[in-house]
């Protein structure tokens, strides 16, 4: 890692830790504990398994894609990839740490590094999208329902990470020239990267039902995702009401959004802060929402723990390999 890039981690990591900090002192940890001590061990269980089903859906939508384009790989492997990349997402410094982890244990195979690496960024794409779809349409029904003005201006900000996508990806008059223009890009190769991706993503055009299956399992996937804060809260004993949680779907898909500034480590801080902001508006306290994000953070973190316990059984067993074959001489 040259200075530069590490004074940047560094950055990020003081970032995320002065905001804990800062967060930390403004409710006191006095008041968390007393949440922590009354929290509902089933209600976390539930979230675990409901990030876990989310998960193991996510491999499978990632599966689709990859089969899709041409790159077939047992259900297993790309279930273990999937989660040794969840793993390190979840432990590097950076959130796509995990992407180039699953790319490059792909291509070693012998896959075109580019087909892959544009199909892993589409499965990234169309998470992103259908989590603000899902955003957009309970935003739009809030705010239709005599919600507040700020649902009106949140569903605008989904319709705007939607729109290019779908323009790019259905439009056969404006996508052409739009990806001719991106391709001309030359800095890192990511022109020809994004021709690639939005190729893959009009292609789709063609295959109305694998369109149809890879949609209705990213909305599912984002639901699961959605409902894994719903249980955490429930285990810290908040019952909000219906139309209270409905707003779940709004506000965990801005902090997605909020996340994706890479100023700090994971989101830590960042997203615990703007939770606060963001649920205090359906009247939760500054601990709840606290806690709630932090303890969320945490079942994901859990679960990706399985991926690092599969990197690790495949090390071991990759070790063992080279030993026997030194051993015979090969």
């Amino acid at each position: 890692m040259d200075r530069k890039r590490a004074s940047w981690q560094l950055l990020k990591i003081t970032i995320s830790l002065g905001l804990i900090a800062i967060l930390l002192y403004r409710i006191s940890p006095g008041r968390l504990l007393q949440y922590l001590e009354k929290i509902d061990p089933g209600w976390i269980a539930a979230a675990v398994a409901i990030f876990l089903v989310s998960s193991l859906l996510g491999a499978l939508q990632w599966h689709i894609l990859l089969s899709a384009g041409g790159v077939r790989m047992p259900v297993a492997r790309t279930i273990s990839l999937y989660f040794t990349g969840l793993f390190f997402n979840n432990m590097l410094p950076t959130n796509v740490g995990g992407d180039a982890y699953k790319i490059f244990d792909v291509v070693r195979t012998g896959h075109d590094p580019h087909k892959v690496f544009a199909i892993t960024l589409l499965d990234r794409v169309i998470g992103i999208t259908g989590l603000c779809l899902l955003a957009l349409v309970v935003s739009l029904a809030l705010f239709l329902s005599g919600g507040s003005a700020d649902l009106g201006l949140y569903a605008l900000v989904f319709a705007g990470c939607i729109i290019p996508v779908l323009t790019l990806t259905l439009s056969r008059k404006i996508s052409p020239p739009v990806r001719k223009a991106l391709s001309r890009i030359r800095l890192w190769g990511i022109g020809e990267r994004l021709e690639l991706v939005f190729s893959h993503l009009g292609s789709f055009r063609s295959f109305p039902a694998l369109l149809g299956r890879v949609i209705a399992l990213t909305i599912t996937i984002q639901v699961l995702r959605v409902s894994t804060h719903v249980a955490v809260a429930m285990a810290l004993g908040i019952r909000p009401e219906t139309r209270d949680m409905l707003h779940f779907f709004v506000f965990v898909p801005l902090l997605g959004i909020i996340m994706m500034l890479p100023i700090s480590i994971n989101g830590l801080g960042l997203r615990e802060g703007a939770g606060i902001l963001l649920f205090a508006r359906i009247g939760f306290r500054e601990e709840e929402a606290f806690l709630m994000e932090f303890i969320t953070y945490v079942v994901m973190v859990g679960v990706s723990l399985i991926g690092g316990v599969l990197f690790l059984k495949r090390q071991i067993a990759g070790t063992i390999s080279m030993d026997k074959d030194t051993d015979s001489g090969v």
